[in-house]
């Protein structure tokens, strides 16, 4: 195994510092578990970033990236791919029956600056209320959904017709949501913020 001096100082020389990093570096990991490189065990609450609700290393899983890998690794919309469709049919399947297709992204900003961008496309209007302290990514329109002081800060400058409302606070909500409103879009569990929820 490589040491985690060997590996930290690599990342810190080659790799743009975007987080602030835990002192370990992982190595592996299996179901709810993570391995680091020093051989010390954790119990995974993070998740993967939140994308490995399967656990790490499911079989299932690693098998069907295995399969579609040995076929093709990745070609973008721009063509008909037969696994993407089943994908698509497969998601719309379990959602509300309102929404009947899928569009897929490569992580949570982009999935936000897409949904703003097709509220503002359907609705004609520009305006997006957002929340105090919630996160809603790094990207130009999503950062500046967020109102969470440096993530904010390092936005400028921002997408204007951004508009901060008190969360949990309906009534300011009221306040401030007009016929200029495309979106409204909130973090129900504001995690940046220290896993903070309104009340219903």
């Amino acid at each position: 195994m490589t040491s985690f001096a060997a590996i930290k100082s690599t990342e810190d020389q080659f790799q743009v510092a975007t987080y602030k990093k835990l002192g370990v570096a992982l190595e592996g990991g299996a179901g709810s578990f993570v391995w680091t490189s020093d051989g010390e065990k954790y119990l995974d609450l993070y998740g993967g970033h939140a994308v490995c609700a399967t656990g790490h290393a499911h079989p299932h899983i690693v098998a069907a990236i295995k399969t579609q890998a040995d076929k093709l690794l990745f070609y973008s919309n721009l063509v008909y791919s037969e696994i993407r469709g089943r994908a698509a049919k497969k998601l719309v399947s379990v959602a509300p029956e309102s929404l009947t297709k899928a569009f897929f992204c490569n992580s949570g900003t982009e999935a936000n600056e897409s949904a703003m961008r097709i509220a503002r496309i359907v609705t004609g209007r520009q305006k997006i209320i957002s929340f105090t302290d919630g996160f809603h990514g790094r990207t130009a329109d999503s950062i500046s959904a967020t109102f969470l002081g440096k993530y904010r800060k390092i936005g400028e400058p921002n997408v204007p017709m951004h508009f901060e409302v008190a969360f949990g606070d309906i009534g300011n909500v009221n306040s401030v949501i007009d016929r200029e409103t495309a979106a409204v879009i909130i973090e129900p569990i504001q995690s940046m913020a220290g896993v903070r929820e309104a009340s219903p």
